[in-house]
Order: C-alpha cells, then structure tokens, then sequence
C-alpha cells in the first residue's frame, strides 16, 4: 500500500527523471555542435540549464527530505 509520503516521492522522482532526460538530450545536441565547430550554439543550448539545475537540485533534495522524514 502506497501512502501519501511515497507518493509525493515517486512524484518528485519521476519530474526529477523527466528533467534530467531533457537535459541529458540537450546536452547530447550540445556536444554535436561543439563536434561541428558551433560553439555559440553549443553554449545557447545549455545555458537554460543554469535555471534547470537548481530545479533538479530541487527535487532531488525534496525526495531526500520526504523518505528521510518519513523513517
């Protein structure tokens, strides 16, 4: 039986993973435009993860703080 704490946790798990996907996939496009010499492209494509990552920062820490809350 899944209660109101793992619920919250698989939620923040499952946005942190979303998150990190999109931004693993950014930063393959990333690469492949430093590989074809684009480097103000390469940068332009990563430069939201300055907002991105202390949202997946975030997350992870408020899946941390629910599971260790709830022990």
């Amino acid at each position: 039986m899944t209660n109101a704490i793992q619920t919250a946790i698989a939620a923040n798990l499952a946005a942190l993973s979303e998150r990190l996907t999109e931004a693993a996939a950014l930063a393959k496009e990333a690469q492949e435009a430093m590989e074809q010499g684009k480097q103000n492209l390469a940068i332009g494509t990563v430069l939201d993860f300055e907002k991105r990552l202390p949202e997946t920062q975030a997350l992870f820490a408020a899946a941390m703080a629910l599971h260790r809350g709830n022990n």
